[in-house]
């Protein structure tokens, strides 16, 4: 009977640390969550290494990076030009960046552009001008998207793209208590840190019975 428990719980340990990986490795985000009609025709995943390999600039993928560390603030991406300086001053993350990308072409306008809808928990009324901070990965170059509808009430934003790759929400925070960010760098936390906690816990628990029964085995 023992035997049998020991094996089931190192099999189960060992299934749990392997689902960490994938789960890693391309996890949906919960700071922007498609909605409306963008359900199913759009995905929005971690801002990872992995998630943004379309990036093709080093320099870039490393800001991005470093933005969602918290190593770094909205001015070091500011800094690329007067008019994206001019455009971010002021401004707070709302989210942290995320990889949007479309699912069998996405919803599309007369125009050819990307619709998207999605909800962002973190929006408030005290977040004022809501932008969507862009890389193009197709194009190479950032942009600042104003959204063609932001209710704060569904906490939802519309928004149009000529293309997808990494987003950010920012805003100007005309008030305390709301959950955005400030431009010193530090991000929105996520969900996806504290599942992580829990899958480990679970493999160290199991893993820790594990080696418990076999040592009482073999005494």
């Amino acid at each position: 009977m023992k035997k049998k428990l020991l094996g089931t719980l190192l099999a189960v340990a060992l299934l749990v640390t392997q689902s960490i990986g994938v789960f890693a490795a391309d996890s949906k985000t919960t700071q922007a969550t498609p909605s409306g009609d963008s359900v199913g025709k759009y995905e929005m995943t971690e801002g990872t290494r992995e998630n943004f390999s379309e990036v093709s600039s080093p320099e870039v993928l490393e800001q991005i990076l470093a933005v969602n560390e918290g190593t770094a603030t909205l001015e070091s991406i500011a800094g690329q030009s007067e008019e994206l300086k001019a455009e971010l001053q002021g401004k707070t993350l709302v989210t942290k960046f995320f990889d949007l990308v479309p699912i069998d072409g996405g919803v599309k306008t007369e125009d050819g552009k990307y619709k998207v809808t999605f909800t962002v928990p973190n929006l408030t009324e005290a977040l004022k001008d809501v932008k969507l901070l862009h890389y193009s990965t197709v194009r190479n170059v950032w942009e600042v998207i104003t959204p063609s509808d932001v209710n704060y009430e569904s906490k939802q934003i519309t928004a149009e793209f000529e293309d997808l790759s990494p987003v950010a929400v920012i805003a100007t925070k005309s008030g305390a208590g709301d959950s955005a960010t400030s431009g010193s760098g530090t991000s929105p936390q996520t969900g996806v840190g504290s599942d992580w906690g829990i899958y480990v816990s679970a493999a160290v628990v199991l893993l820790g019975a594990a080696v418990v029964l076999g040592r009482k085995k073999r005494a």
